[in-house]
């Protein structure tokens, strides 16, 4: 037991002190006060509000672990208290935010048996479960709560006009890891029946996870921006990883054919690294502009060099063999099935 120094009138003015140095923004000053306000009084009427709060500001000092300490230590400790709901929801999001995804789907689970939730708030525990899931490789069951969260999005006509609510980032993000992940069990070691049939189906399948992702931009919110940017810079790196592992046809049966179908593919696939740099380029600028300092920017930042080399490595591969563009070009036309263009 703790005795506190403090009667409960004088814990109580302590604690308004320390909100209004959080609705101030003196943050750091707020977080200590909240701490110890618990440590003086654990058990006492201040101490769930000063934990939940402390949580706030320790998130808001970027420090999202020890905020999420905050929200577990209030639903450990005080599960009934008033404030345990939010805190059900803002461990969720720091859950996501901190790529804990056994934790998110156990939070999300919790969130979804809570009553009386409004449509929103629907949204976003289906959203936070169907995240936790697909991240666990749990795709079905994922894209059955994706599937749930859109038709309350839809039922309510929720963000169709303006910027959407930030809960819908996370659905749709959700939705582009569903849609990656289904697209990328596509590939073509050893060679598929169809190779053109298997790529076009991958290549649909990038498109409508780089739209979903797109949507999740939507919210203007950085670090859900910073995510979907990384992950559509991924689906480009990744297909291009996968089409270059094609082996030559039997028609090339020569080492010249050989060359021949390595340069055509380099040339044609090329683009694929273009649009993938292009798209990690603007998040890490993203990151620079509004200061998100996330793992998905530091990610997009080594992708982004990653593409560069590889960029580099295409175009002295290209330059080692012997044949021009013209008669790569040619190449490709066959590829296509299409008759050869003239140099």
């Amino acid at each position: 037991m703790v005795v506190s120094p403090y009667s409960d009138t004088e814990l109580a003015a302590e604690f308004e002190r320390a909100r209004a140095l959080l609705l101030a923004d003196k943050t750091r000053e707020a977080a200590a006060l909240f701490d110890r306000l618990v440590r003086l009084s654990p058990d006492g009427e201040v101490a769930p509000p000063s934990l939940f709060n402390s949580g706030l500001a320790h998130e808001a000092l970027g420090d999202r672990a020890l905020g999420a300490e905050r929200y577990r230590e209030v639903l450990r400790r005080f599960p009934d208290h008033a404030v345990a709901r939010g805190a059900r929801f803002r461990l969720a999001r720091a859950a996501a935010a901190l790529e804990r995804w056994p934790e998110l789907v156990e939070v999300a689970r919790g969130l979804l048996a809570l009553e009386d939730l409004s449509v929103l708030e629907a949204v976003e525990a289906r959203g936070a479960l169907a995240l936790g899931l697909v991240e666990q490789d749990l795709v079905d069951e994922a894209a059955r709560h994706v599937a749930l969260a859109r038709d309350l999005i839809e039922a309510h006509r929720l963000g169709e006009s303006g910027k959407p609510p930030l809960e819908l980032a996370q659905v749709s993000f959700a939705l582009g890891e569903v849609r990656r992940r289904r697209s990328e069990a596509i590939t073509f070691v050893p060679m598929p029946a169809s190779f053109g049939e298997a790529l076009e189906r991958r290549c649909q399948g990038l498109l409508d996870a780089q739209s979903a992702y797109t949507e999740a931009m939507r919210s203007l919110d950085a670090h859900w921006s910073a995510m979907a940017g990384y992950r559509i810079g991924q689906l480009y790196q990744q297909l291009h990883r996968d089409v270059m592992q094609v082996p030559p046809p039997r028609s090339a049966d020569t080492p010249r054919k050989k060359q021949l179908f390595e340069g055509a593919m380099r040339l044609r696939y090329r683009v694929l690294l273009e649009k993938g740099q292009k798209m990690l380029a603007g998040t890490v600028g993203l990151g620079e502009r509004t200061g998100e300092a996330s793992s998905w920017v530091l990610r997009a930042r080594d992708a982004q060099r990653e593409i560069e080399l590889a960029l580099a490595d295409e175009q002295a591969a290209l330059a080692k063999l012997p044949f021009t563009e013209a008669e790569l070009s040619a190449a490709l036309d066959a590829l296509k099935g299409e008759a050869p263009k003239k140099p």
